[in-house]
């Protein structure tokens, strides 16, 4: 049990006299928003408020012809084989020389073996030039590439990679012989296909704020009210007014007039807007805070990355003519405070807050935790609206934040205190409370001044008592809200053996921390972050941030219905189509975040006037990472953004409606944390989704893999096999599939897992794309095997597996657990190939092919052009029947009949080597040999789920 603290006003008083405050109320006289602040708001979305297209072939590749020459990429095509980009010079030319501009940093050598091919109608192409390997740059040597062509004849000119990679280039010239003029400058281009780093390389459209679509958007305005049942008579007559007055402009109207003609409109809309009835509150509640030093999704939310002052805040009277501006932190040390909710009651706050120390981000190791001060973590806090009441909730060294009010008044919130404990629960979580506890930590990222700590969904009582570990998850979990009926909806970063960049998408889970289950996005990759969901009043759909990986939260607002599906654009409609979605369609000059829905067509939001920062470390003063960028809107389904506040020194975020409101429904607890530390799954059927391919009766068993936590912070080290952000895995075991493809098997609670379904031969069919868990006592079922997310169980059928008890695991052969190469393979080696495969041997193709311990790994992965080694690369998707096991040469040669030069493996043996293929060929599984002591001890203790 951790009691909450009581924190003294009094005391907090103290230290700022010391310290010096956060925030201080506004002057008593002053207005919080002026009619100067307005219009000059309206003069800055006239400037950056302006449609931007999502990047296609050919709005990318432009960028590879545009005169713009700086060291970057102009183009960026996606990973595949034979990428391209081509010009079309609009005309046969004789094509004197091609100039290249590489981009000019360690990825370059990507470029060294292109091909020049040439076309006379963009159908059929010779190839005129190939590269020979050398990597060239261009603008920051000054040295670009010179390719002479000696005026070969050519409409289209056409740069392709031979092999399987990205294309990507800065600037590219062409000069026809005996012309200093580049032809290709400005001529349409396009490319094979977009990747994440592409954009839209033309000019914005109309500004948002010209006259038409000021009236178009107040007359929807206008209409949508009507429905509403608005008393906005008055307002209505006054905006027709100013939209005639507008429209009968004559064409040689001055702009002073028509700036004028617009102004009135503007005010027209806003009086407009705040008729609305769903404004039926008088105070916003939000924070005032500046951004991480450290943009991206993680490290916004480490205490040592925050930035100093603002505070808890409550905007009042904003629909009149004189809002006020009131602080209930004032006092407070200087910090920063992050993401607030407020109690269905309408009478308590909760939010997440940090003490500043300016030193702290340039600390060379932060992982020496008992060495940074306590309060420079993120901890949650609870005060009443009056500001006082205040109680400390967390503690310990460990960011704690994104708090949430469940129904029953438990707490759900995101924490470091994951740990590297193989079984996440309360007894995990309750051990940060004596000491300071080992964090886990991302794979793809990281080092000791920059140490990228996971934080996952816990719960604790509203004194802050029964702390516990709800999710299981490997990785960061982000944005937790209560959905509509109860459930916690919440983002999840899901790359399990596949691209880093993607997949983090929206998961749902139960209170309790049961029946985690996919919302939307497990295979999409556009948007890259479906963060902030938050039910919609009376609504099915829930709107979002799409937002940017690399980067601070924020991006496009989106609806999504997920009666309409679980991936890809069907389910999505853009609210902001201004914004496009960040970083996977190009870089926005605004964006939006915070979207507090008051239903499908008007939201309380905070909107940047900015960019989004890039993703590095940025030393206060950086003006690409402003502490200002954001302030408090409204905005609305047709467009209309209305200013409600701004602060000139620091950004405004998180509104949030200040009155009560209805509570979800209690979801009520399943889970027994005293129970025994396992639970069941039930499989149906699972032929249900598996593909057509598969026969009944040719899956044997279900694989159980489990994924352990990285346990030191170096980025992509170790390095456990093909991938340098290889999944930490160890293999629980096996478990039959009955003739009716059921199957029934226990497994530890708290564990997170994987499974592949097996043929006969124990061979991966296909692959789980994501991971699950179950909690103490938990029986979690499912349909089948990558069936529909929505499907519906047969109805009327006792399945096989049902009628028994829970199998136990089956373990698997020396090696999986914890999993090594040199004990699960080697040994095969050894008994069956080594005596040919060693250096010395007679055989010299058999020599050179050198199999002994010291040099197996890397003489397997590179066999057959390093057939293996991209088998078990990094893939977003498994298909049925495409495992490396079933798919690589190696395999095939071994399996052939007769063997391998007359050797036949033995069915074990081929078992191991399928074992380790399908598991991605890794070197080892564990991330230290500390971790593999770990698991070899958690093997001891789970004797009672495994067979003999």
């Amino acid at each position: 049990m951790m009691p909450a603290r009581t924190v003294s006003a009094m005391v907090f008083g103290l230290l700022a006299v010391l310290l010096g405050g956060v925030c201080s109320p506004a002057a008593p006289a002053a207005s919080a928003l002026t009619r100067a602040d307005i219009e000059a708001d309206w003069a800055r979305q006239a400037e950056v408020r302006r449609p931007q297209a999502a990047p296609t072939p050919g709005l990318d590749a432009a960028g590879g012809c545009d005169g713009v020459i700086n060291g970057k990429w102009g183009f960026h095509t996606a990973h595949e084989k034979l990428p391209w980009w081509q010009v079309d010079l609009g005309a046969e030319t004789r094509v004197g020389r091609v100039r290249l501009y590489n981009r000019c940093d360690g990825f370059a050598g990507r470029a060294a073996s292109f091909l020049l091919l040439a076309s006379p109608n963009g159908v059929t192409f010779r190839e005129v030039y190939r590269h020979d390997g050398t990597v060239f740059f261009g603008h920051s040597d000054g040295k670009p590439l010179e390719v002479d062509l000696d005026g070969e004849p050519a409409r289209f000119l056409r740069i392709q990679l031979p092999g399987e990679d990205y294309l990507h280039l800065d600037e590219v010239e062409v000069f026809p012989t005996g012309s200093e003029v580049n032809a290709a400058l400005g001529r349409p281009a396009t490319q094979s296909s977009v990747s994440e780093w592409s954009s839209a390389h033309r000019e914005a459209g109309d500004s948002l704020l010209d006259t038409a679509a000021v009236i178009a958007r107040g007359r929807a305005l206008a209409g949508n009210l009507r429905t509403l049942d608005a008393d906005a008579g008055a307002e209505l007559r006054r905006f027709e007014a100013a939209a005639a007055r507008a429209e009968a402009l004559p064409s040689d109207a001055s702009p002073k007039d028509r700036e004028q003609a617009k102004e009135k409109l503007l005010w027209a809309v806003r009086a407009l807007s705040f008729k609305n009835p769903l404004l039926d509150f008088d105070d916003i509640l939000f924070v005032k805070r500046a951004p991480t030093l450290f943009p991206h999704v993680s490290d916004q939310y480490y205490g040592w990355f925050s930035r100093g002052g603002g505070g808890i805040y409550v905007l009042s009277g904003f629909k009149g003519e004189h809002p006020r501006v009131r602080c209930l932190t004032e006092g407070w040390p200087e910090g920063n405070f992050l993401r607030p909710d407020l109690s269905h009651d309408g009478a308590r706050v909760l939010f997440a807050y940090c003490r500043h120390y300016p030193d702290l981000a340039e600390t060379a190791d932060k992982t020496d935790r008992d060495a940074l001060p306590e309060d420079s973590f993120y901890h949650l806090y609870e005060m009443d609206l009056n500001g006082g009441g205040v109680r400390q909730l967390t503690r310990g060294r460990y960011n704690d934040f994104d708090g949430r009010y469940l129904p029953n008044g438990d707490i759900v919130f995101c924490s470091t205190r994951k740990g590297v404990s193989l079984q996440a629960d309360r007894d995990s979580a309750a051990a940060t409370l004596a000491a300071t506890q080992p964090e886990s930590f991302v794979r793809c990222g990281g080092d000791l001044k920059r140490p990228v700590p996971v934080f996952t969904l816990h719960r604790m009582d509203p004194d802050g008592g029964n702390l516990c570990a709800i999710s299981a998850f490997e990785n960061f979990e982000w944005t937790p809200a209560v959905a509509a009926d109860g459930q916690v909806i919440y983002a999840r970063w899901d790359y399990i053996d596949r691209f880093n960049g993607h997949f983090m998408s929206l998961w749902s889970t139960r209170p309790d921390g049961t029946n985690a289950q996919l919302v939307y996005g497990n295979f999409t990759t556009r948007p890259q972050c479906v963060f902030e969901a938050r039910p919609v009043p009376g609504s099915r759909r829930l709107v979002f941030t799409a937002t940017a990986h690399h980067s601070i939260t924020g991006g496009s607002l989106v609806l999504l219905d997920r009666a309409l599906g679980t991936e890809f654009e069907a389910p999505l409609e853009r609210i902001t189509p201004e914004v496009c979605f960040p970083e996977t369609e190009g870089s926005p000059s605004s964006y939006y975040a915070g979207p507090w829905p008051l239903s499908e067509d008007h939201y309380l939001v905070s909107w940047s006037d900015r960019p989004l920062p890039p993703h590095t470390y940025m030393k206060p003063g950086d003006p690409r990472n402003p502490p200002n960028a954001s302030g408090l809107y409204l905005y609305d389904r047709f467009g209309n953004l209305t200013l409600l506040h701004r602060d000139p020194d620091i950004s405004c975020e998180m509104p949030i409606p200040l009155k009560p409101r209805t509570a979800p429904p209690v979801v009520a607890d399943t889970v027994d944390w005293a129970a025994p530390k396992d639970g069941t799954f039930l499989l149906q059927d699972v032929y249900r989704g598996l593909g057509p391919g598969v026969a009944p009766g040719e899956v044997d068993r279900l694989r159980v893999v489990a994924v352990v936590p990285k346990v030191q912070p170096f980025m992509n080290q170790p390095v456990l096999g093909v991938s340098a952000e290889d999944t930490g895995k160890f293999v629980l075991g096996t478990v039959p599939v009955e003739a009716d493809g059921s199957a029934h098997f226990a497994t530890p609670s708290g564990v997170p897992v994987f499974f592949q379904a097996l043929d006969r031969a124990g061979r991966a069919l296909r692959t789980m794309r994501t991971l699950t868990y179950v909690q103490p006592g938990q029986t979690l079922g499912c349909v089948g095997c990558h069936e529909s997310r929505d499907s519906a169980p047969a109805p009327q059928r006792s399945f096989l597996a049902a009628r028994r008890a829970p199998s136990r695991l089956r373990p698997e052969p020396d090696g999986a657990w914890p999993l090594r190469y040199d004990t699960l393979v080697q040994p095969v080696l050894d008994r069956a190939c080594v005596q040919c495969h060693r250096p010395g041997h007679d055989d010299v193709r058999a020599a050179n092919l050198d199999l002994t311990p010291e040099k197996s790994y890397d003489t397997l992965m590179g066999y057959a052009e390093e057939d293996l080694k991209k088998l078990a690369f990094e893939r977003d998707y498994s298909e049925t029947g495409d495992s490396p096991s079933l798919k690589s040469r190696l395999m095939a040669l071994l399996t052939a009949d007769g063997g391998h030069a007359g050797v036949r493996l033995e069915k074990d043996d081929l078992y191991r080597l399928s074992l380790w293929m399908d598991t991605y060929a890794h070197r080892q599984g564990a991330f230290s040999e500390q971790q593999e002591a770990e698991l070899v001890a958690f093997r001891k203790s789970l004797s009672g789920l495994l067979q003999e």
